[in-house]
């Protein structure tokens, strides 16, 4: 009959032995109630002998309550009281001081901190059972207020150890799981006899599931009934089936999401509750100094990163914004955004997307100290002028000779601010891309010659030789109005840095390859070696006081950079102070040019 090979009537069959076991589940039932029963007359007990003892007391805890009189009464009171109640008692007044006791007279005038008396100070019952972690058992602590009136007193604290009810409830428990366990075994017997038919399948599923956990995804059962067990066996071949297409599909979006974290140009760290790292990318790695990702694997984010601001520690690092520099020599500076994540509804870890701002936080630190720069550097020759036009004012426009000569200064300062400015407006357009380029080839000799011959004049004041060593086979396809400009600034700085009677030369070679090596080589008073890395800056004079008596701008070698970068090429400088400088600058030789 198809009902008998339901497993729902086999089921039915089983209980009906099961059922024997019912008559256990009663005595376990009636153990709970034992329990229950011998637990609550014990604290019925402590507690009705504590009541007693609360409404004897109030007298003894009044304001005469410290006399010895009375100390001797409460320590009879408590003796009197443990002995029947078969618990601790302790009498406390209202500023939590052990008046009596029954058990260590030692602790008498003590103060009591414990939790149950402080509660029970502001009036309030106290019952709760702990365990002793010294000897494991188990105790009542029972606190009752002691009042008069609306006003308390003290408190009559209570410890009672539970181990004699414990002990009962155990003798009961033993006997009965001793019946039980006989009736168990009885009833197990027939249970296996009866429960072959069910587990049979069930093992085999079983054996499948475990492969399946094992990594094995390609498992299915045989189905042999269209009973449950049979439903069970086709649904659990459905499973396996989807279970396969969804780790398919979870690996394609794994490897796009690892695809996509590798080409990041922002790094990306996700880090645990306990602040490891638990996954980064290439670009992470790269920016935090590693070679690969997995070296960062399980470190500290806080041995990898120094958080700027004093007042963020690292347990904000969970959330927000924050800047940090890394440690070592790198200096490089971050920008770290984080988003926390949760699992299970508590917070798991963060992920935390860095971003390289360093070349930023120095174009904007540059633009700072280039609008400090200009401000100074157009305020002195104001306040010269200013101070100038003052002096007139206050009369010396009535002397000929001072009036020529704060003219001139005024003159001298206004040509000065010209420059600068013109030197300025240049930059901006180099920098913004708006310098129009006229590039044509052109004889380089011939572009020396022109410079060096515009400071003939100068140089025969000053007695300082300059000689030209460049061929005339060198051609060079340049914006001929720039890099004149280029030659103006070199070669004035070596003037003016170079004693009287000393020599400048200027010269060019093709060394190799497609460029052309230019020098201006001076023996003037030199370069410090520190000052060396910031010569190119905007406003940077290695002798200020004596840059501005010549009116320097400070900006020239930085326009010569911008020029000759402009033309692909670099330019450096090499000085020992004392001995001279020497700048060396590339240029691109012109298609079909020649070189020496």
């Amino acid at each position: 009959m198809r009902f008998v090979r339901s497993i729902q009537w086999k089921l039915v069959l089983m209980y009906l032995l099961v059922i024997l076991v019912a008559i256990q589940v009663i005595g376990f039932y009636f153990i709970q109630r034992v329990n229950e029963h011998f637990l609550n007359s014990f604290q019925e007990k402590v507690s009705g002998q504590a009541l007693v003892l609360t409404d004897v007391l109030p007298r003894y805890l009044s304001d005469n309550g410290g006399q010895h009189d009375s100390t001797l009464d409460l320590d009879y009171l408590a003796d009197s009281f443990a002995n029947v109640a078969g618990a601790e008692i302790n009498v406390i007044n209202s500023n939590s001081i052990l008046l009596a006791t029954s058990g260590n007279k030692s602790f008498i005038g003590q103060k009591s901190l414990q939790t149950e008396v402080t509660r029970a100070l502001l009036g309030t019952r106290v019952e709760t059972i702990k365990v002793d972690p010294k000897n494991g058992q188990r105790y009542l602590y029972l606190s009752l207020p002691v009042k008069k009136g609306k006003q308390t007193l003290g408190v009559v604290y209570c410890i009672a150890p539970l181990s004699s009810v414990y002990q009962t409830i155990r003798d009961i428990t033993v006997i009965f799981y001793t019946g039980t366990g006989i009736a168990v075994l009885l009833t197990a017997f027939l249970i296996i006899l009866l429960s072959r038919t069910i587990t049979h399948p069930i093992v085999e599923i079983t054996k499948k599931a475990g492969a399946m956990a094992r990594g094995d995804f390609e498992q299915e059962v045989s189905i042999r009934s269209d009973d449950e067990i049979g439903q069970l066996g086709e649904m659990f071949n459905t499973l396996s089936r989807r279970l396969r297409e969804a780790l398919k599909e979870n690996a394609q979006e794994k490897d796009k999401l690892e695809a996509i974290l590798e080409h990041m140009s922002d790094g990306v760290v996700a880090i645990g509750a306990d602040y490891r790292i638990l996954l980064a990318n290439a670009a992470a790695a790269k920016l935090l100094g590693a070679d690969e990702p997995d070296q960062l694997l399980n470190m500290s984010m806080n041995s990898v990163i120094v958080l700027q601001d004093d007042e963020t520690d690292s347990a904000n690092l969970m959330s927000g914004e924050h800047e940090f520099t890394l440690g070592g020599t790198s200096g490089r500076i971050l920008h770290a955004y984080t988003a926390p994540f949760r699992g299970a509804g508590e917070e798991r870890g963060a992920v935390i997307v860095l971003r390289d701002v360093t070349e930023q936080e120095r174009e904007d630190r540059a633009r700072r100290d280039f609008v400090a720069n200009v401000s100074h550097e157009i305020r002195t020759p104001l306040t010269t002028i200013k101070s100038y036009i003052e002096a007139l004012e206050d009369g010396a426009i009535e002397s000929p000779n001072h009036a020529r000569k704060f003219l001139s200064v005024i003159h001298t300062e206004t040509d000065r601010m010209v420059r600068m400015v013109s030197d300025l407006l240049q930059l901006s357009r180099l920098d913004s891309g708006r310098e129009s380029w006229k590039f044509t080839q052109h004889n380089l000799r011939e572009l020396v010659q022109n410079a060096c011959f515009r400071f003939a004049m100068q140089l025969q004041r000053r007695e300082v030789s300059l000689a030209f060593e460049v061929p005339t086979t060198l051609t060079v396809n340049v914006d001929a109005d720039k890099l004149d400009q280029v030659f103006d600034n070199l070669i004035s700085n070596a003037i003016k840095y170079t004693q009287d009677g000393g020599r400048i030369r200027v010269i060019a070679y093709r060394p190799s390859g497609k460029f052309i090596l230019v020098q201006v080589v001076d023996t003037g008073m030199g370069i410090p070696k520190e000052d060396l890395p910031q010569i190119f800056n905007r406003f940077y004079r290695v002798d200020k006081a004596r840059s501005r008596v010549m009116g320097g701008t400070g900006l020239g070698l930085s326009i010569a950079r911008q020029i000759v970068e402009a033309h692909g090429g670099q330019i450096q400088i090499d000085s020992e102070e004392g001995q001279g400088t020497a700048v060396s600058f590339t240029l691109p030789v012109a298609t079909g040019g020649n070189g020496a």
